[in-house]
């Protein structure tokens, strides 16, 4: 019986730090026995012209499927002595690997070669930081901006006698000419715009402010640089405005309609508060772990620079290319391949050697999560198990958040407190005034 290094030798090609070139040879005894079992069954079950079921001689059997056999028996032992070439060495695949048989045939040693890419064998490391968490208090004034917000997206318009001002509705006809020609799209009728919106080219929007019903006036614009049409970009012309109506907005009361509206039954507008503090503590929330697992990750990738495989490199770039409809990536969408592979060995990897896993409980608890901003939470929880790649998904979801908090007991987090305003980004951060 041969030994493991008598029938098995591994080399690392020069230039190509994770690629395995394994050469195998399969004793020619092996080869022929597996070989003969797979005669056996086909004498079995083979119905040829002339002769009964399992009543075919050897030599009719050998001459009608001895290459099929052949073939089989290779198919096998290949993946059979790939597979413990794989075990022995310790070896973790990219992907499946080049096969080049070297040598075959019936009463001959099976000698191939497997080519495979594997994944980097490192520890990484853990980043020497301090992370910082910023948290928010919610305050009755956060309640009652938002409050304004969800008026405001509610509100109706009432029609005015007075001249146009920011906030209101105009509804106006305008036609635009350049060179005295009609601009393609360029005629329009009550077309309504609430000034201020940057619905409308900023001269236009300008212009109608201090207009009436009734009112008519000539502007001339210039279109931006980046126009969507080629053809106006850049380019002057000319409109004539005639304003049909000026409705100023009116927001919603705060009352007990307006809490029915918004899904409290009984119209209770302290209960309607209630709920938008909690929904904006869990906003917060949500919107720290965010912040900080950013943080965590962009230190895990100055921190960590493993050697990366090929193929998943090339997978990541096509699926950018994929994502942003291009052919070919900019230096901007290869440092972003580049990082996201980095991460996602790094993340592994922590997983794996932490014996890290996504459990089923940790799995609902996201995916509910995630159900609470639809209609019907039961039924988005229903679709979203029927398919195995958004399961996949949503594992790695929660691993990635496991890997991240076993990271955060490793590493200094200074909690800031600051507004919910700045914690969203509504504010920005104050200047360095050590700078």
């Amino acid at each position: 019986m041969q030994k493991k290094d008598e029938y098995m030798t591994l080399r690392t090609p020069e230039g190509a730090p994770l690629e395995r070139q394994i050469q195998i040879t399969v004793p020619a005894a092996e080869v022929d026995a597996q070989v003969t079992q797979r005669l056996r069954q086909k004498a079995r079950s083979a119905r040829l012209p002339g002769f009964r079921p399992g009543k075919v001689p050897p030599a009719v059997i050998q001459r009608q499927f001895g290459s099929e056999a052949l073939m089989e028996a290779f198919d096998h032992l290949i993946n059979q002595y790939y597979v413990e070439a794989l075990r022995t060495h310790s070896l973790r695949p990219v992907a499946r690997p080049e096969v080049q048989v070297d040598q075959g045939g019936r009463g001959e040693d099976l000698i191939f070669t497997a080519t495979v890419e594997v994944y980097p064998d490192f520890t990484p490391v853990v980043p020497e930081a301090v992370v910082t968490r910023k948290t928010a208090e919610i305050l009755d004034s956060d309640v009652d901006a938002t409050l304004d917000i969800m008026r405001q997206q509610r509100r109706d318009f009432v029609a005015v006698d007075r001249p146009a001002q920011s906030g209101d509705r105009v509804t106006v006809d305008f036609i635009g000419r350049r060179g005295g020609e009609v601009l393609p799209g360029g005629d329009v009728s009550d077309y309504g715009v609430v000034l201020g919106s940057g619905r409308l080219l900023p001269e236009i929007e300008q212009a109608l402010e201090g207009l009436r019903a009734g009112d008519e006036k000539q502007v001339e614009v210039t279109f931006p640089a980046d126009y969507p049409n080629p053809e106006l970009a850049g380019q002057k012309a000319e409109f004539a405005l005639k304003v049909k109506a000026v409705a100023e907005p009116r927001l919603p009361e705060l009352d007990a309609d307006f809490a029915r509206e918004l899904g409290i039954e009984d119209g209770d507008v302290a209960t309607l508060r209630r709920e938008v503090r909690e929904n904006l503590e869990r906003e917060a929330q949500r919107i720290s772990r965010v912040q900080v697992k950013a943080q965590i990750l962009d230190l895990l990738v100055e921190a960590n620079q493993p050697e990366l495989p090929k193929q998943l490199l090339a997978q990541e770039r096509e699926r950018l290319k994929q994502e942003r409809k291009v052919q070919e990536l900019d230096s901007e969408g290869e440092s972003l391949a580049r990082r996201r592979v980095v991460l996602g060995l790094v993340l592994s990897e922590i997983a794996r050697q932490q014996k890290l896993v996504a459990s089923a409980s940790a799995m609902d608890r996201m995916l509910r999560d995630m159900a609470e901003q639809y209609e019907d939470p039961e039924q988005f929880v229903r679709w979203y198990r029927q398919d195995e790649q958004r399961l996949a998904e949503l594992e790695a979801m929660v691993l990635e958040d496991q890997v991240v908090e076993w990271l955060l007991e490793r590493v200094k987090v200074s909690e800031v407190p600051v507004s919910f305003n700045r914690l969203i980004g509504r504010e920005p951060e104050p200047a360095d005034v050590s700078a």
